[in-house]
Parts: C-alpha cells; sequence; structure tokens
C-alpha cells in the first residue's frame, strides 16, 4: 500500500479567509476555493476529473446538494470520479486521504477536496431516543469525557486550558486565523471564562465562524511538473466505531489508538521521526486524549504531555500550529484546514509559525462525537 501511495501526490492547498461573519453564498466559497487551488497548484480546470467532499452546496437550490453536478456546471467541465465522506468535522481532511487512495489507483488523473463551512442551521445532535429528546448540546459530551478523565487519571482544568493556550499563541502568528487579532490567552483567562459545560469554559471551546478550503491531489508524475514540490502521503488509516454515545466503550479513549499503530506502520515512521502535528481540538479535551491514543504518552499522561512544552513552536512536535479549530477555523469539515497547515509546513510556507526542518508531519482527527477517527502522515519530497 505505501507503494501505491507514491504514486499521488499534494500540490494545490486554499483556503478563504476565516471570519466570524456569515452571509456569503455556498456557491461563491465553493468557486473561489475551486480556482484558488488550481492556481496554488498552475494546474488547469480541464486536467480534473475528480471530485470528493460532502454537500457543501446542499443549501442551495442551484446545486441541489451535488457538488459534483455543480463542479460541472459551474466550470463547464466533467468529472468522472466522485465521492462524498460524511465524517462531520473529519468530512475534508478524511477526503483529501480517499482523493490520494483514487489517484494511486488510477480512477482519477486529478482529484479536487472541497470544504464549505457556514451557518449551521437548527437541528439536534443525534436522532437517537436516549440523547437529543432531552436536549444534550454538542459540548455536554465533551464535558462528560472531560469530567471522567479527570477523574480516572487526575487531569486538571489547568491542563485542558494549557490547550487552548497554546492553541492561541500560534494563531497570534498566523494572520489566516479567525482569533488572530486578539492575541495571546492565558490559564487564567481560560479558567475565568465563563462555564458552558462543566468542566469546560468558553475559551475550552472551538469557535463557530464562515469560510472554506481546498486541496488538490494529482499523479506523482504530473505533480513534478508544477509549481511547488510535491507532499506525499506515507501512511493511512481510518475507522468508524459508533454512533451514539451511550454505547462507546470508553470515554477516555478513541479509536485512534487503531489508525495510529496501522498509520505509522504503513509509513515506515515512528513517533519520533513526527516535527509537526494536526490534531483536531473541538475541545480542550480531545488533544490530551488523541495524543494519548496516538502513543506520544501513556494513557492518563495527556496533561502533563501538553505541559511539557513539547506542542509550542520551539518544541519537539509543534501542535496545531495554524491555531487549529479553538482559534483559526471551524468552519464545515475543518480537518481540511489541518492538511492545508501540515502541507504549508513541509513545504516552508508557514512565515512566522514554520517549524524548523519540518519534513514529516501527523494529522488525527476525530468525526462526530468520537464516532469515527482517521489519522495519516504526510512528507515532502
Amino acid at each position: 500500500m505505501k507503494d501505491l501511495l507514491k504514486k499521488a501526490a499534494i500540490v494545490g492547498i486554499y483556503q478563504t479567509a476565516q471570519t466570524r461573519a456569515f452571509g456569503r453564498r455556498s456557491s461563491e466559497m465553493f468557486i473561489e476555493v475551486v480556482k484558488g487551488v488550481l492556481d496554488d497548484a498552475g494546474m488547469s480546470v480541464k486536467e480534473v476529473d475528480g471530485l470528493i467532499g460532502p454537500n457543501p452546496l446542499a443549501t442551495e437550490g442551484e446545486a441541489r446538494g451535488f457538488p459534483s453536478t455543480a463542479f460541472s456546471e459551474f466550470f463547464g467541465t466533467h468529472i468522472r470520479y466522485t465521492q462524498q465522506t460524511p465524517a462531520g468535522t473529519q468530512t475534508g481532511s478524511m477526503g483529501v486521504l480517499h482523493a490520494v487512495e483514487a489517484v494511486a489507483a488510477g480512477l482519477a488523473q486529478a482529484v479536487i477536496v472541497p470544504n464549505v463551512g457556514g451557518r449551521e442551521g437548527p437541528g439536534v445532535v443525534g436522532r437517537d431516543e436516549w440523547e437529543s429528546p432531552y436536549g444534550l448540546p454538542r459540548v455536554a459530551y465533551y464535558g462528560m469525557m472531560a469530567r471522567k478523565h479527570m477523574a480516572e487519571y487526575g487531569t486538571t482544568s489547568a491542563q485542558l486550558a494549557r490547550v487552548a493556550v497554546i492553541a492561541r499563541k500560534h494563531a497570534a502568528l498566523n494572520p489566516a486565523a479567525v482569533m488572530h487579532s486578539r492575541g495571546p490567552i492565558t490559564v487564567e483567562d481560560v479558567l475565568d471564562s465563563r462555564m458552558i459545560y462543566d468542566p469546560l469554559h468558553l475559551l475550552d471551546c472551538c469557535i463557530v465562524n464562515e469560510g472554506a478550503g481546498a486541496v488538490l491531489v494529482t499523479t506523482a508524475e504530473r505533480a513534478r511538473s508544477l509549481k511547488h514540490k510535491p507532499v506525499h502521503v506515507l501512511g493511512l488509516a481510518e475507522s468508524f466505531a459508533i454512533m451514539d454515545l451511550y454505547n462507546v466503550p470508553s470515554l477516555t479513549a478513541t479509536d485512534g489508538r487503531g489508525t495510529g499503530q496501522d498509520a505509522f506502520a504503513m509509513a515506515g515512521v515512528s513517533h519520533a521521526d513526527i516535527d509537526v502535528a494536526q490534531i483536531s481540538d473541538h475541545f480542550t479535551i480531545n488533544p490530551i486524549i488523541e495524543l494519548e491514543d496516538l502513543g506520544f504518552c501513556k494513557k492518563g499522561d495527556g496533561g502533563p504531555y501538553v505541559e511539557s512544552g513539547v506542542l509550542e513552536l520551539g518544541g519537539k512536535m509543534p501542535m496545531n500550529t495554524n491555531g487549529g479549530y479553538l482559534s483559526h477555523s471551524h468552519s464545515g469539515g475543518p480537518g481540511i484546514y489541518d492538511i492545508i497547515e501540515l502541507v504549508r509546513q513541509l513545504r516552508g510556507e508557514a512565515g512566522a509559525r514554520q517549524v524548523r526542518n519540518a519534513s514529516v508531519g501527523l494529522f488525527h482527527g476525530v468525526g462526530g462525537m468520537f464516532n469515527s477517527a482517521h489519522t495519516a502522515i504526510l512528507a515532502r519530497e
């Protein structure tokens, strides 16, 4: 599988401005990211024959919720491969991994993965009979996970807050981050912000905003003649676990244990080889659990690991260098911004937040309320 993946490369990335204001049409953002990612790669729209994504235009009648036909109509061309990846916030990033597989397998020559996120409409978290009817909000799931982790391992609110502090520190160096202009925050700032769902405070929670992004994958052969040195996926894995929280086997562990092991084995690298990481941080408890599951620290040691400084710029493995979902963007399927950030880092294009000599990066995300997990290891050529 590893040799097969070498036949594909990430050659284009693009994201719109990420804003807390809402109002742009989904089709407008869709067109912008397609044009932007093609321009970044130096490719023509006529070369694109595949598209993977959610229903980024589902709210607009003219697109009728089908991004593939919308693409063909908007750009006057046809595609021969399409797929949708419904995985919550990780829909976009999971789509990138599927695009790599599709190109490597010869199902398409160039695949665009768009992500478009605007204001969420009304609705309940799930369709089950034991959670949603009683008004359980999304933050409650993560609040319970955080409280359980505290009870089992002694994790503290200050350790959770440290995740938010690191994210904002990095966002302050990223002009594209929604919270860039707000400046750094302290642990005390997080603990003093209003309680949303015990033990999670306001600053323990991801932002809600509007924005879009896209990634372009093509063949390794075509990649060599394009504008940037290609970035390859060395290893990948995904897993779908549960639908409802009351069926989860553990509130302090995810399927990331398996996807991490599989991705590392496929890539043939070790934890020590990872120069930079993007770990989904919907809430501050997420990276603590996910880093444990991935094997960067022992189960229960996620809190002290976050406090050690290893995840900050200048540390051994800077995490969420764009500011993460907590301070950069949480629009649509924000996992795609993690892939975009890793590509920027591996290209050496991250500016003030650039990780020195970054050559291998790891992405890990969970979708829904820890319903699914996927891991990818990327490297520059």
